[in-house]
């Protein structure tokens, strides 16, 4: 098959989840003999030419971009990488939400107005299916769940026997969903080691997280990282912590299972859904939750490692989830 892959709004991030998606399926599909094309707009291409075209992410660009592809090649698959805070009426009713006269919209309602032309909508959890297809009023057979890989080569995943005590979390640590500064807080009141890693956007946002770390001896910044001083992280860290607001399935929380690390996540959205029972859920507004599971783990006295391992490389290597794709996309278009 010849596939083009389409970014639905502008990257500014380094490590942008949906640029990840994206690659990954890149890397698995051409590894089965797929090929991939990622779409530049500067440049012209023959778009009868692709057996399909999936569009990463959804914008009320991109309602525009499907109204004028669909007659041309309809053969179109989204991706919508949803991940709402809100309930699923609160979706319906921004679904429902514009006014073509009056030129107002949103990116969710500009999907309700071509979710007709998209052929198959890939999904990454059953919480994200049950939005797309009671929101958006869509056949649960047009909507089908295609999990996210681990980010990391499975085969070169160690698992290192001698865990160090501390606590690690890797994200874009003022994006106020990641959640950071809760975690902060349960780390100074529960005393456990916690270092921190990922982008600062600027020097206002730098600023006031080291206010929020303060004088606290126990809690370390990194920095951004490589991919090498992260995989030496993943080794050595007891616990990994993915406390979000809201979050799509939170790679890194994955890659960290994968290196033994024990999971503390949030029980909001769709990442509890990978873990087959054997992450730590908390309440993400509750510092005292986060603070007790993370402490629990550190301490010993609760653990799911090396059997969260084992089931996440099995379960979710690359090769395993790009069968799943490949499988959902020939049904489909072959």
């Amino acid at each position: 098959m010849r596939i083009a892959f389409v970014l639905a709004s502008a990257v500014l991030s380094p490590t942008n989840g949906i640029v990840s998606q994206g690659l990954s399926w890149e890397k698995g599909l051409e590894s089965l003999g797929h090929t991939v094309e990622l779409i530049n707009m500067w440049i012209k291409h023959d778009w009868k030419s692709f057996d399909v075209i999936v569009f990463f992410g959804f914008s009320v660009y991109v309602r525009e971009f499907i109204t004028y592809l669909a007659p041309v090649n309809p053969n179109i698959v989204v991706a919508p990488i949803l991940d709402p805070d809100y309930s699923v009426s609160s979706l319906k009713l921004y679904a429902r939400w514009g006014c073509e006269k009056l030129r107002l919209s949103n990116g969710i309602n500009a999907l309700w107005r071509v979710k007709d032309k998209i052929k198959l909508f890939l999904v990454r959890s059953e919480f994200e299916k049950k939005y797309i297809t009671e929101g958006f009023k869509i056949n649960s057979k047009k909507c089908v769940i295609v999990p996210l890989s681990v980010g990391m080569d499975t085969g070169n995943i160690h698992q290192n026997a001698e865990k160090e005590p501390f606590c690690l979390h890797i994200s874009l640590l003022m994006d106020e969903r990641k959640n950071v500064r809760r975690l902060i807080e349960a780390a100074k009141k529960y005393q456990f080691r916690l270092v921190l890693a990922g982008v600062i956007r600027s020097e206002e946002d730098l600023r006031k997280f080291q206010l929020w770390i303060g004088d606290s001896s126990n809690i370390e910044y990194r920095g951004f990282i490589t991919e090498d001083e992260k995989i030496d992280l993943y080794s050595r860290a007891k616990v990994f912590a993915l406390p979000s607001l809201n979050e799509g399935v939170g790679i890194v929380a994955l890659d960290a299972a994968a290196f033994g690390c024990e999971i503390v996540l949030t029980q909001l959205g769709g990442p509890k859904e990978y873990y087959g029972g054997m992450a730590e859920l908390v309440d993400p507004y509750n510092i005292n939750r986060i603070g007790s599971a993370i402490k629990s783990f550190i301490d010993g006295r609760m653990s799911y490692q090396p059997q969260l391992s084992d089931y996440i490389i099995k379960k979710y290597s690359l090769k395993v989830v790009s069968d799943i794709l490949e499988k959902s996309l020939n049904l489909e278009f072959l």
